[in-house]
């Protein structure tokens, strides 16, 4: 276990407290918490590619780790503070897919597969709005989620295609 995939595995502990610092209703906390998280995500790669230390566990655990975080922070707004259903649905459903997308390329090329650049931004993107649904900034937070649910959108339709790709005889 290196420090980039501990990056990626603390990201997954700190979602415990920062549900609490929701549910609670601590704004100052929360903020500091979630933007501890959004750093361990810049940082473990970062770190991994700066270090010569990309390895195929990290190239599992920090998808899985924002997946895990933005799931259960959707739900948890869509609970408690008027984030909407279908967004996410939308979210939990377009991971849902990543995964088994992913779980499948993963049995063709014996490899795990990188993320690609628009779904890295769409993560991004979905992040801010997270975090200015919880801290109540609307309606910015509705517009950021708009954006991030187009980018999302992009990112499904290249992975689509990364999984069903032309020319395949079918």
């Amino acid at each position: 276990m290196n420090l980039p995939n501990l990056l990626s595995v603390s990201r997954i502990f700190l979602m415990p407290f920062i549900l609490w610092a929701l549910w609670s209703d601590s704004r100052g906390l929360l903020l500091a918490l979630m933007l501890a998280a959004v750093a361990t995500d810049f940082g473990d790669g970062w770190l991994a590619r700066r270090l010569g230390q990309v390895t195929e566990e990290g190239k599992v655990l920090d998808p899985l780790a924002d997946k895990i975080c933005l799931g259960s922070m959707a739900v948890a707004l869509w609970l408690w503070r008027g984030f909407p259903w279908w967004a996410a649905a939308l979210i939990l459903m377009r991971d849902g897919l990543i995964l088994l997308g992913g779980l499948s390329l993963m049995g063709r090329w014996k490899k795990v597969p990188s993320s690609n650049w628009p779904g890295k931004v769409a993560a991004t993107v979905t992040a801010a709005a997270i975090i200015f649904y919880a801290m109540g900034w609307r309606p910015w937070g509705f517009y950021i989620l708009l954006m991030a649910l187009a980018l999302a959108i992009l990112s499904g339709v290249i992975y689509i295609h990364r999984l069903f790709p032309k020319g395949n005889g079918r």
